[in-house]
């Protein structure tokens, strides 16, 4: 079975649910914002006052009352000082069945799902394109690739460079957005993906061994805090293999040589700090409103078991919370890029993360402004999607989320989502409570060569011996 069959299997699955979708041209509609308190995402100083004018799903001009003529057919909106921001762009998931009714009530109006069954995952992208399912835009990585320095049964095993190349070019043919490598794979493999990536357009993202070997190789993104510790750790001349918690091991005045080559590569962190939740007390409020939410009887698509995880104690303070919370503070003042993107799906909550997220890394010293362009263009950025997605500017994507306050102020306002517009359009962000995802999600296919894998089928006389 080759990637056509692949392809033909995932439309055989839309096909059956997408032949009686009409959508409106998009054309038709104009659409206008006024009187809100734009903050655009490219890091300008927020605007008073705003006009945005939409035509069909293209933003076509944005600026102050009086400075932007409004069309006569328009339907104007007027917003009384609420703030405008682009839609919130959650840049790291790993998506399960039930998740997707729950991003756009928080505004989150593009998610990457990096890591999970290919097929699966082309046949959701496409599902909620269509309309079929309500939800955000979506990205995917299809299954990741992992390596000979690892277990190698959580994604799609590749054991050299030729075997990684070729499996680069075929998801590439399947039609993912981007790439993921994982941390057992070698040097001189990721670096191999990394060409083959720019050779294929499609960025690479994930987790390495050594933030700095990365770099140098032209790695842009890192997820997790681990990676820089190893590289600080090696940088002290110290083997960080084995070592239990690299992050509280490292001494924070190593830091500046490390950082200036980051922000001189464009090296974008992702430290998903709901993942650090101890290190500080932001936890406590995030506790408080899970409480009532699990009490939603228009959250019953989702499983106890999870609403059962959304509640718990996140235990004794990490003892690498003062280097992480400085080297991310450090990072940023320098020039460099932190991401807000939360390894969402199951125990980390779709949609409302986003907002803790954005809250702990100003808890740790990183100014709103930057917290937002993390959730916004900086997200899109590292995607590269950023000539559509990100911030509200002429020629993009009609992507907004509209909140109450003023999140330069308290960025924990940008919780207080009242209205949330996709693609030009003003979007139901109720839940119903009978929700069932038309696509029976594939838990256990992702789990590689070692276990089992939807792509490539075991038939695929391309594929990698079994191990």
């Amino acid at each position: 079975m080759k990637s056509a069959t692949v392809k033909s299997w995932i439309g055989g699955i839309i096909i059956a649910f997408l032949l009686a979708v009409c959508r409106p041209a998009a054309q038709s509609r104009v659409l206008v914002l006024e009187g809100g308190t734009l903050i655009d995402g490219t890091g300008r100083a927020p605007v008073a006052d705003a006009v945005v004018v939409v035509s069909g799903n293209r933003i076509t001009e944005v600026g102050r009352r009086g400075q932007v003529t409004v069309p006569a057919n328009a339907n104007v909106i007027q917003l009384n000082g609420r703030t405008i921001l682009p839609g919130l762009i959650d840049g790291h998931t790993h998506l399960i069945d039930w998740n997707f009714p729950l991003f756009l009530p928080y505004g989150v109006t593009t998610v990457a799902d990096l890591h999970n069954d290919t097929a699966w995952g082309l046949a959701q992208r496409e599902a909620l394109k269509s309309g079929v399912i309500k939800g955000p835009r979506l990205f995917i990585s299809g299954a990741r690739m992992v390596g000979p320095l690892g277990p190698g049964n959580d994604g799609y095993f590749v054991k050299d460079v030729a075997e990684a190349v070729a499996y680069a070019r075929r998801l590439k043919a399947v039609g993912v957005d981007v790439l993921k490598v994982n941390d057992d794979m070698t040097d001189e493999q990721v670096k191999a993906v990394i060409e083959e990536g720019k050779a294929l357009g499609l960025s690479v993202l994930g987790h390495t061994q050594n933030i700095r070997r990365a770099a140098e190789m032209g790695f842009k993104h890192e997820e997790h805090m681990y990676t820089m510790a190893h590289a600080i750790l090696e940088q002290e001349g110290k083997d960080w293999h084995g070592v239990k918690n690299p992050e509280a091991a490292i001494n924070p005045k190593d830091f500046p040589p490390l950082i200036d080559l980051m922000v001189k590569r464009g090296v974008f962190v992702n430290p998903t700090m709901m993942q650090w939740a101890s290190c500080t007390e932001r936890w406590r409020d995030r506790i408080a409103v899970v409480q009532q939410l699990v009490k939603d009887p228009n959250l019953a698509f989702v499983p106890a078991g999870y609403k059962a995880t959304w509640l718990h104690d996140p235990g004794p303070r990490n003892p690498g919370c003062a280097n992480v919370a400085e080297f991310l503070k450090e990072y940023s003042a320098a020039g460099g890029k932190v991401l807000v993107a939360t390894d969402a799906g199951g125990a980390t909550i779709p949609g409302l993360s986003m907002h803790y997220e954005m809250q702990m890394l100003t808890d740790v010293g990183i100014a709103p402004m930057k917290a937002l362009q993390g959730a916004t263009l900086w997200a899109a950025e590292v995607l590269g999607k950023d000539k559509d997605l990100g911030s509200i500017e002429p020629g993009k994507i009609a992507d907004f989320t509209i909140i109450e306050g003023d999140p330069l102020a308290d960025i924990g306002v940008t919780k207080n989502v009242r209205m949330v517009i996709k693609d030009g359009q003003i979007m139901d962000t109720s839940y119903d409570p009978h929700w069932v995802n038309p696509i029976t999600f594939c838990g256990v296919c992702h789990k590689g060569w070692k276990g089992q894998s939807l792509f490539p089928p075991p038939d695929d006389p391309a594929a990698p011996a079994a191990r």
